[in-house]
């Protein structure tokens, strides 16, 4: 898998991965798993693409369709707007 170099500001290399998962949204008493695709990550965390309507700050867990026993719990740090280069996409902060 390809790294990039680490710009400044950021704390460790991305690794490109276009992984298969689920992300995991806990809803009052409900849990919803939606599927997607992992863009890169980092050991801070992970980019990911799909169709679902999340909130910065809001909690989640990835489920890597490879490793579907083990998840990550993470926050959302960036949501891409709509109509930019960041449409669909969902920036996550491991917790």
């Amino acid at each position: 898998m390809p790294s990039f170099p680490v710009p400044k500001g950021r704390r460790s290399k991305r690794v490109m991965s276009k992984r298969r998962a689920s992300v995991v949204i806990n809803l009052d008493r409900d849990q919803k798993r939606l599927p997607c695709l992992v863009v890169d990550s980092s050991k801070e965390g992970f980019r990911l693409r799909g169709s679902f309507h999340l909130r910065r700050g809001q909690a989640v867990e990835i489920v890597l369709d490879e490793d579907p026993f083990s998840s990550v719990r993470c926050s959302v740090v960036w949501v891409g707007r709509a109509g930019s280069k960041q449409e669909g996409e969902v920036g996550l902060e491991t917790i």
